[in-house]
């Protein structure tokens, strides 16, 4: 029981980056046969068999259980809460737990996005279950993106584009996420860029940084890292250029004066640094703007 809707697309809506080929919300009750009869050929499939797409599939279990298996994962367990990222071309089955059920959602989608999203790796095909939990923000994309499908209106696949994004982009996030999730040490992270940018007219040293936080500077250097990205002080340098970069555009301070409020020792010093991240001079960047 639930609706599920096939599309078409334009050369147009190829252009933009991303086309859904299918989406769905549908509930299996407790000892119902899945799949059901309903879909198009092509997306029917017997359990035992599996089977193969050609675009990328994300499965989200929103109540009740079931199990997973693929070409590069070997039978896993579902629960509600749980993603399911498949690649194309990637055999897999999956079904709800006859004794519970399960509701469902998916999507399916090809184009640029897609692509960039195998080729940039920032999924694993060998893990394709993720534990992200229940989510308002993924539920009511599903919802919405099911609706904008259903009415089929001018622009549909742009703005299920944008659904798209925004499910896979929520999935993993939460992903990346799911390691600190109650972890207090990120309460002093946070802390720490707080207090960064609160103080970007000064040259602080991390040390201080941890201290005032109240971590020790060895395990606060590697927890910033982990979470962030970046060192501490790369983390702060780059709040001071992207600052730069604003009076740059903005103001008409010289670059001295520029360099003063962001708190770097000397013009040089700032010159030499801005020129290291993004390759032009503070002067050249101002340049490139007057010239738009």
């Amino acid at each position: 029981m639930g609706s599920a809707k096939y599309l078409i697309a334009k050369e147009s809506d190829y252009r933009w980056g991303a086309v859904i080929s299918t989406i769905g919300i549908q509930e299996t009750p407790a000892g119902e046969s899945y799949p059901y009869d309903v879909h198009p050929k092509e997306y029917i499939f017997k359990v035992e068999k599996g089977r193969v797409l050609h675009d990328f599939h994300i499965l989200y279990i929103i109540k009740g259980r079931g199990w997973i298996t693929t070409a590069h994962c070997p039978r896993t367990g579902l629960r509600a809460g749980d993603a399911v990222v498949i690649f194309p071309e990637e055999w897999h089955s999956y079904a709800p737990d006859r004794e519970t059920g399960w509701t469902e959602a998916w999507i399916d989608f090809t184009g640029d996005f897609a692509h960039r999203i195998i080729e940039q790796r920032f999924f694993d095909i060998r893990q394709p279950v993720l534990r992200v939990g229940i989510s308002d923000t993924i539920c009511s994309a599903f919802n919405k993106a099911f609706e904008v499908a259903y009415t089929e209106k001018p622009a549909h696949q742009q703005q299920l584009a944008g659904f798209a994004a925004l499910i896979v982009c929520s999935l993993y996030a939460k992903a990346m996420q799911q390691p600190y999730k109650d972890d207090p040490d990120i309460d002093y992270i946070n802390l720490a860029r707080k207090y960064m940018r609160e103080n970007l007219s000064r040259s602080l040293s991390m040390e201080d940084v941890a201290k005032e936080v109240g971590m020790g500077y060895s395990k606060f250097r590697k927890v910033f890292r982990n979470y962030t990205g970046f060192s501490p002080a790369q983390y702060f340098i780059n709040l001071k250029l992207e600052k730069a970069k604003d009076y740059l555009s903005n103001t008409h301070l010289s670059c001295k004066e520029i360099a003063f409020r962001v708190g770097f020792d000397s013009a040089a010093y700032f010159n030499k640094i801005f020129r290291q991240r993004h390759n032009i001079t503070p002067l050249e960047f101002r340049g490139q703007l007057s010239r738009k």
